[in-house]
């Protein structure tokens, strides 16, 4: 991973693709040569337009044409309420979709020797999943079935193995859920990502804290080049949301990628992978449990 700390007048023509990009959106005749200018330019926008220089930047191509140290002074640049912004307009962009999730969380204390590896299928409003744990990971055959409309607090599924015979309704809370996860089903999805930096922007400005990260970067993962957010906070949850967290964003489509979180003695507490995200339309079959090809 490599993480730019070198002063802005030291990038030089890294910044070209930058200064076409907010060119786009502000006077086309920047100096691809002035960088510090270039970034200047970008910060100085309102939110709203850094929104729409993310988002068209990133659906151009452009951001993912920059070099690391163009991509760290750009993102220095945005407010992060911008970022917010552009997750959560992405995610309202696409309502219905499917993904594959690498989870790997440390429970009671415990870091879990296998991860979980589920597939995802989720409807944002009103909020309708069905998650089931796939072979290569723990707890493999388990389904569940969450809709908000039809029961808020519960969820209704089936363990994996020679225990998965009979389903049941359960807390989404509760003790079973919390078994396996930190998190509620209704923490799935890429509009909890937009909504944890956000809440975290709200904490921060209440702490009086930057909510800027901490630590932007570039790095490649399973081939992948990514943009990594980095933020500090002084506390853990309810507060933040860790000590330390990193969210993975794909620079060709915008969507996350990942998230990962520390405690204060700097122990990794989770580390969740999305991966063959795609976008789909569902039925109302696709959330009920009668659906022949789930096992309920």
């Amino acid at each position: 991973m490599s993480t730019f700390h070198a002063p802005r007048l030291r990038l030089g023509t890294a910044l070209a693709p930058l200064a076409v990009a907010i060119g786009m959106l502000t006077a086309p005749h920047i100096n691809a040569q002035t960088s510090d200018a270039d970034v200047a330019k970008l910060a100085a926008m309102p939110v709203a337009q850094q929104t729409q220089w993310l988002s068209q930047t990133i659906k151009s191509g452009e951001l993912a044409k920059m070099s690391d140290d163009a991509i760290v002074a750009g993102m220095q640049a945005l407010n992060p309420e911008a970022l917010v912004r552009f997750l959560k307009a992405e995610s309202a962009a696409m309502p219905e979709y499917q993904y594959e999730l690498t989870r790997h969380e440390r429970i009671n204390n415990q870091w879990q020797t296998t991860p979980d590896r589920m597939l995802v299928k989720i409807r944002e409003k009103p909020l309708q999943i069905y998650t089931k744990w796939l072979p290569d990971g723990a707890h493999s055959g388990q389904e569940i079935i969450y809709d908000e409309n039809k029961n808020p607090k519960e969820m209704y599924g089936h363990l994996g193995g020679i225990l998965g015979f009979t389903s049941i309704w359960s807390s989404i809370d509760g003790t079973l859920a919390r078994s396996q996860s930190n998190h509620t089903v209704r923490d799935l999805g890429f509009g909890f990502i937009a909504e944890q930096i956000a809440h975290d922007g709200r904490s921060f400005r209440a702490a009086g804290l930057p909510e800027k990260p901490a630590r932007i970067s570039v790095s490649e993962v399973n081939g992948v080049r990514m943009l990594a957010l980095e933020w500090d906070a002084p506390s853990g949850p309810p507060q933040h949301y860790a000590n330390k967290s990193r969210v993975l964003i794909d620079l060709k489509t915008g969507r996350p990628r990942g998230i990962e979180a520390w405690d204060a003695a700097g122990q990794k507490t989770e580390e969740m992978r999305f991966e063959k995200v795609r976008k789909e339309q569902w039925t109302d079959a696709t959330f009920d449990p009668k659906n022949p090809d789930y096992k309920f």
